[in-house]
C-alpha cells in the first residue's frame, strides 16, 4: 500500500479462525506497519473502532506505534469494512446488533481473529515474539482489554475511550437503545442478558496484570464508555492509572495528538525501557465541547453551544466558557453539577444587556 507516517503499510489476509454463514466475514483482512530499519522489532494488534467508515483512527493508533519503532496490526473487525455481508437473507450482521446470540459470536470471533494476528506477528523474522502487545479504540478498547485477560503473549496494551463491564454500559446506552429493545422482544431478560456476555467482559476473566504494562486513555465526560467501564477495565488490568480527557467520547478525537505523543512515550519504556521519559498525567490536555440547551441567562430558552476555554481545575468542573446562542456570543462562568448539568452567570458579548444573568446548561459532552 505504501508509506504512512514513516511505516510501511502492507494489506495481508488470513482465515478467520471462526467459519460463519457469510463468506466476505471468513477472511481477515489487517494492514500491516512496519517501522523504518531491520527489526526485530515488538509488534501490537491494534483493533480499530465500531464499524468505522474508514480505518484512520487504527491507523493512526498503528502510526504512534510505528514512530515508537513498534509494528502494528490493524485488524478488521467482523462485518466491519469489507468483511460486511453481502446481500444476507434478512437483517445484515453486525458486531454490535439486537441478535444476542449472534453479536456474542462476532465479539468473541474478534478476540479470536486478533490472537490470530499475534500468531501471524509472531512468526515473521523481523518482529520479536516476546515483545507482542495489544491496542484498541472505542470498541475496539473493550476488545484490547479482554485480549489482553486472555492471552499471556500480550506484554503492552494501550486503550483510548474503552472500558469493561461492557454490557451494562450497552444495556442503558443511546446508541444501543433500539438493540436492547430487540434484545427484549426476543424474549430475554437484563439478567440473562448480563450472563451471556459474560464471556467478552475482560474483568470475568482472572489472568493477573501489571499495570505497568498498559496505557488508558479516557473520557471524563464519555457517555458511550462510561467512566464507571473505564474504571472496570482499570480495576480488570491491575488497577492501572487512568489518563483523563475532559471530554466525551467523541472529542477525545480532538486530543489525538497529544493522546499519541503519550502512547509514544509507553511503547518506548514498554519495549526499548525508555523510561525516563514517560510520565503518565492525570488528565491530558483536550477541547472539552459542551452541546445542549440553556435555560434562564439573557435567552430564558435557547439550543447552546459552549467550549471551555478555560479550566480552573483539573477535571474542567470550573471553567470560563465562550458560548454560542440563539442570540450570538456569550461569555459564561460555570460550574459543573453533574456530568450534563452545570450552573453558571452569562456575560453577553456584543449584544444584550451585559449585566450578568444566572442559567443552567443541560448538555452532553462532545
Amino acid at each position: 500500500m505504501g508509506m504512512q507516517g514513516g511505516a510501511s503499510v502492507t494489506r495481508i489476509t488470513y482465515p478467520s479462525p471462526v467459519v460463519t454463514p457469510y463468506p466476505e466475514d471468513n477472511t481477515v483482512t489487517a494492514y500491516l506497519f512496519l517501522p523504518s530499519g531491520t527489526g526485530p522489532y515488538p509488534a501490537m494488534v491494534v483493533l480499530h473502532e465500531w464499524n468505522p467508515s474508514s480505518t484512520r483512527a487504527g491507523f493512526g493508533l498503528a502510526s504512534a506505534a510505528a514512530r515508537a519503532n513498534v509494528s502494528a496490526l490493524v485488524v478488521v473487525e467482523p462485518y466491519s469494512l469489507n468483511r460486511r455481508a453481502k446481500n444476507p437473507k434478512g437483517t445484515a450482521p453486525a458486531i454490535l446488533s439486537g441478535n444476542l446470540p449472534e453479536m456474542v459470536g462476532a465479539l468473541r470471533q474478534a478476540v479470536l481473529d486478533a490472537r490470530r494476528g499475534l500468531d501471524y506477528l509472531s512468526r515473521r523474522p523481523d518482529i520479536d515474539p516476546q515483545r507482542l502487545g495489544v491496542g484498541g479504540i472505542s470498541l475496539g478498547g473493550v476488545l484490547s482489554g479482554l485480549v489482553t485477560k486472555v492471552d499471556p503473549r500480550v506484554q503492552a496494551t494501550v486503550t483510548l475511550v474503552g472500558g469493561a463491564d461492557f454490557a451494562r454500559g450497552f444495556w442503558v446506552g443511546l446508541l444501543t437503545r433500539k438493540y436492547r429493545k430487540q434484545i427484549l422482544r426476543d424474549g430475554y431478560t437484563y439478567d440473562e442478558f448480563l450472563r451471556a456476555m459474560a464471556p467478552i467482559e475482560a474483568n470475568h476473566w482472572p489472568r493477573p496484570i501489571d499495570p505497568a504494562n498498559v496505557l488508558m486513555i479516557d473520557g471524563r465526560y464519555d457517555l458511550v464508555i462510561l467512566p464507571r467501564g473505564a474504571k472496570a477495565l482499570s480495576q480488570a488490568l491491575g488497577d492501572t492509572r487512568i489518563v483523563w480527557l475532559n471530554s466525551g467520547h467523541y472529542g477525545a478525537s480532538l486530543s489525538a495528538k497529544p493522546a499519541a505523543a503519550l502512547t509514544e512515550q509507553f511503547l518506548r519504556a514498554r519495549f526499548y525501557g525508555d523510561r525516563a521519559a514517560y510520565h503518565p498525567p492525570d488528565t491530558l490536555p483536550s477541547k472539552t465541547i459542551k452541546l445542549g440547551f440553556l435555560i434562564g441567562g439573557h435567552e430564558g430558552l435557547s439550543p447552546a453551544i459552549a467550549y471551555q476555554v478555560i479550566d480552573f481545575d483539573r477535571a474542567g468542573r470550573y471553567s470560563l466558557d465562550g458560548q454560542l446562542t440563539l442570540h450570538g456570543l456569550s461569555a459564561g462562568l460555570s460550574a459543573r453539577l453533574t456530568p450534563t448539568l452545570a450552573l453558571g452567570l452569562e456575560f453577553p458579548l456584543f449584544h444584550g444587556d451585559v449585566k450578568p444573568k444566572p442559567y443552567l446548561l443541560a448538555h452532553i459532552v462532545l
